[in-house]
């Protein structure tokens, strides 16, 4: 597998082209009609009953489609398999799949027509409705909050922590909304006794503990794994508090349900596909996530895959607690009017249910 996550890759319809044009070069020149170059081509032969043969319909092309994902973390890892092992392409997609940063460079794509169906936390995708940006949830791979808040050596208890700063990915990203609901679970406020600064990355998140710069680190799986693996102190548990939260949004907008209305269908069943291949298959899952994450540590990997077996929801349905939950922490005034329904278009998701599809998926 190529390590190089961004590139687009195209083989099939490389070596394709190439068989076709050796073809097309060694063939003789048809006889007659030299004028034109070519002849009408001769009527199928009919079969033994007199009727002609029905036309066979050529393979109908894959639907391109631009996909990105807001975080290197588990929580992503249905798409890196969809991708990975094919199930894209045999729910008839063509995806380009990207890194790109939450909250409002993923919001500006969306916008800007630069892509069509994303992985993102719900929190990005409910400020973009809020904000005008008619984004819409179309499903789920995760509805926990899974992360943890682990902190330099001298930290000893959560008192400790006032006036001390998380890292976090990206401000409104998964990372922070879970290091906020976490520090006011123990009775900390956010932004007055904690402060939770942007890094960029998981693993730039666990340097800053490494180096110094920072306090704490709001992480998750696997760069969790890693973390544990190096001895930092892990002081919140969020997974252990089971905060309904949409942490693994499918996410689009109007405009892309309105012109292409096949793809939300399409890459749910994708995204289904996957997540029973990791449930049933975890070298595979391994081998994925290694990959995208760029973590080569089996043992982290497999702890991985056995952490988020259980987590991974088979159905990608986005249930309205979840969405619920970010409401009632976003900070914008249109939170307090706006309900589940309004940001999140149920029809794809429901029709998945209705289809079966599920029940015939390896368990």
């Amino acid at each position: 597998m190529s390590r190089d996550c961004g590139r687009r890759r195209y083989p099939f319809a490389t070596s394709t082209l190439v068989v076709t044009l050796m073809l097309l070069a060694c063939s003789p020149r048809p006889a007659g009609n030299e004028a034109s170059g070519a002849r009408p081509p001769p009527a199928a032969a009919a079969p033994v009953g007199g009727e002609a043969a029905p036309a066979v319909a050529p393979p109908a092309a894959p639907l391109k489609a631009r996909s990105a994902y807001t975080t290197v973390a588990a929580s992503v890892s249905p798409w890196w398999v969809a991708q990975e092992g094919g199930y894209f392409r045999e729910q008839g997609l063509d995806v380009e799949l990207v890194h790109t940063d939450a909250g409002a460079p993923l919001l500006a794509a969306l916008t800007n027509n630069e892509l069509d169906v994303v992985s993102a936390g719900g929190t990005s995708l409910v400020l973009g409705y809020l904000q005008g940006v008619e984004t819409q949830i179309i499903g789920s791979t995760a509805n926990y909050l899974d992360s943890s808040v682990f902190v330099r050596p001298e930290i000893q208890t959560v008192e400790d922590l006032r006036g001390k700063t998380i890292g976090v990915t990206n401000l409104k990203a998964i990372s922070d909304t879970a290091a906020r609901l976490a520090v006011r679970r123990v009775g900390l406020t956010p932004d007055v006794d904690v402060f939770t600064r942007r890094t960029g990355g998981l693993a730039e998140s666990m340097a800053g503990i490494e180096t110094g710069t920072l306090d704490g680190a709001s992480l998750s799986v696997p760069v969790l794994f890693e973390a544990r693996k190096r001895g930092h102190r892990e002081l919140l548990n969020v997974a252990q508090m089971r905060i309904p939260f949409l942490i693994g949004g499918v996410g689009t907008t109007k405009k892309v349900l309105a012109e292409r209305p096949e793809l939300a269908g399409a890459y749910l069943r994708a995204l289904a596909q996957a997540v029973s291949r990791m449930k049933t298959d975890r070298e595979f899952a391994m081998q994925a996530i290694g990959k995208y994450s760029r973590l080569d540590d089996p043992e982290v990997l497999g702890a991985t895959v056995d952490y988020y077996r259980p987590l991974w929801p088979s159905d990608p349905y986005p249930e309205p607690a979840t969405v619920q939950a970010i409401l009632d922490e976003e900070e914008n005034p249109a939170a307090r009017t706006t309900r589940p329904e309004d940001v999140v278009d149920y029809r794809a998701a429901d029709e998945l249910r209705r289809s079966g599809f599920l029940d015939q998926l390896p368990k």
